[in-house]
């Protein structure tokens, strides 16, 4: 007995000797309905269908029809189903990318702005943000955030929340940090939540948030117009940033214990690589594809 049906196919002995299962999809795999399609012009196509088979089949077989009227009804109806929980679902996703050596401004739905570091990355749902101002990120970004609801940043870290302000946002590998530029920011995770005030930070140590008043928060967001300013921090870090801003790979020896205070420009390679080499007794030597060897003087 053969099972194979299409709707190019009808071959009446197959179809009456055929089980249920088969009966129903004969019918529904040759329907689609769109997402447009109500169900009501969904059963009405069926039964137009329906009718053109009672004149092939005959009379005797109408109770047949009948049957598989009520299964195919049954599939419609699934699949109008199916078709209106994914139209309602399918909210695709905005991803905002900063590639390495790039900066990019972005504005967001509501009309706030977001400056991206290089190697940055945002996402949110660009349909439903003036209703739920809630986004992603992964990187470092300044953000000047319109008055109104609440709007969320999440990270890896933690989440911040504010209604209306303009604050920075490092979240990266090992690093997390918050400050607080204008208004008031809360900084919050499933086990702790902390208050930031204008010219305060927040940085987790040892899985705790640990606030301080940040003497260089004018300085916080300098990266966004390429000033890139380091205290006491680690020179690996350093390196790592001019990775991000100048697009180049570093070879690197032993630097553990070597500490950075300075400020950089993303405007020369090579300047930036003398501010930071040149007091640090290292050398460098660029290579023909964008990497970059770095060594220790020698005495």
């Amino acid at each position: 007995m053969n099972n194979d049906f299409n709707k190019n196919n009808f071959n009446k002995e197959d179809f009456d000797n055929s089980d249920t299962q088969h009966k129903i999809l004969q019918y529904s795999s040759g329907y689609k309905v769109p997402f447009s399609l109500s169900k009501e012009d969904a059963l009405s196509q069926l039964k137009a269908k329906i009718a053109d088979h009672q004149t092939v089949a005959g009379p005797k077989n109408r109770s047949k029809i009948k049957q598989i009227y009520w299964f195919s009804s049954v599939a419609a109806m699934l699949l109008l189903l199916i078709g209106s929980w994914m139209l309602w679902h399918r909210n695709p996703v905005t991803n905002v990318i900063a590639e390495k050596g790039k900066h990019i401004e972005y504005q967001l739905p509501d009309g706030s702005l977001v400056s991206m570091n290089a190697d940055s990355k945002i996402a949110f749902e660009k349909s439903k943000f003036n209703h739920k101002r809630l986004l992603s990120l992964e990187g470092e970004a300044f953000f000047k955030v319109k008055k109104g609801k609440s709007f969320i940043v999440q990270t890896k870290f933690a989440n911040v929340k504010v209604l209306g302000t303009s604050f920075n946002v490092l979240a990266r590998e090992n690093s997390f940090k918050v400050s607080c530029i204008t208004g008031k920011v809360l900084v919050y995770s499933d086990h702790q939540s902390i208050i930031i005030l204008p010219g305060e930070s927040i940085v987790v140590t040892n899985n705790k948030f640990s606030k301080y008043r940040d003497k260089n928060i004018n300085l916080v967001a300098n990266w966004s117009i390429g000033r890139f300013y380091f205290e006491n921090i680690s020179l690996n870090l350093v390196f790592k940033e001019l990775e991000r801003q100048f697009n180049v790979n570093f070879a690197l020896p032993e630097m553990e214990n070597k500490f950075f205070t300075g400020e950089f420009t993303n405007k020369s390679l090579t300047d930036a690589l003398d501010i930071v080499c040149i007091p640090m007794n290292l050398t460098y030597k660029i290579d023909g594809n964008n990497q970059i060897h770095i060594k220790e003087k020698e005495h």
